[in-house]
């Protein structure tokens, strides 16, 4: 797999398997700020032979955090819950509002469990035509073997992007890479499109848009929520 800071495919996998897998590590001595501050949504659909569904994050220039909404993945339920992905201190705080009461679960994160330690020498990597999504002009890329053919879209025309909180380290880059092209987003940057098709099994190939990149004020106040020994009098 070619690297998370162009494809950010690994780490919005990576993600959902956190999202999806649970909490074993727990983090309750970690203190939060007292607010999570937004400056932009982005949202992403991913569309696949099961059906589609979009993504959408919330980000801020600068900052080593991220917020997810799961309202698209938590349909038909009562509570509500976002996520904050914090690696300056290390912890991804679950926010959830259930029965009346606001409660956040922390939850040790470790970066390195984001690295992209896979062999990338047999995937050869070439750049391809830019086109215009969304207004935002970005730059091809393709990315290939014998198993998978990736072809995503970048553009550096916006003030924020993921790699403040994942950095922007490649490791064992595939066949073809010139190193000036991470150079080139490693402050801003952001996936406009990816194509993922899997030459062996069809029915894992799949399709992330962006499909909305705007300015939001949106904020959590990470000091109204308790744990839930607190919030339930346990």
């Amino acid at each position: 797999m070619t690297s998370k800071i162009f494809t950010n495919f690994g780490f919005l996998l990576a993600f959902l398997f956190i999202f999806q897998a649970g909490y074993s590590q727990k983090a309750s001595k970690i203190e939060l700020p007292s607010t999570y501050d937004f400056d932009y949504t982005y949202k992403l659909k991913m569309t696949h032979k099961k059906g589609d569904l979009v993504l959408t994050y919330f980000l801020k220039k600068d900052a080593q955090y991220f917020g997810f909404d799961t309202a698209d993945m938590t349909k038909g339920s009562d509570t509500k819950m976002f996520m904050v992905m914090d690696t300056n201190l290390g912890v991804t705080a679950m926010f959830m509002e259930m029965m009346g009461k606001k409660i956040v679960q922390k939850t040790k994160l470790k970066t390195s469990d984001f690295d992209d330690d896979s062999d990338n020498s047999n995937y050869t990597f070439t750049k391809i035509d830019s086109k215009t999504i969304m207004g935002y002009e970005c730059e091809g890329f393709m990315s290939e073997n014998d198993e998978h053919k990736i072809t995503f879209y970048i553009t550096d025309d916006v003030p924020v992007s993921f790699n403040q909180v994942f950095g922007a380290n490649a490791k064992q880059m595939p066949k073809g890479f010139n190193p000036d092209w991470m150079k080139k987003y490693a402050e801003n940057g952001l996936m406009m499109q990816m194509i993922f098709v899997d030459k062996k099994k069809s029915k894992n190939s799949m399709t992330m848009d962006c499909v909305g990149l705007d300015k939001t004020d949106f904020s959590i106040n990470a000091s109204a929520y308790g744990s839930m020994m607190s919030a339930f009098g346990n």
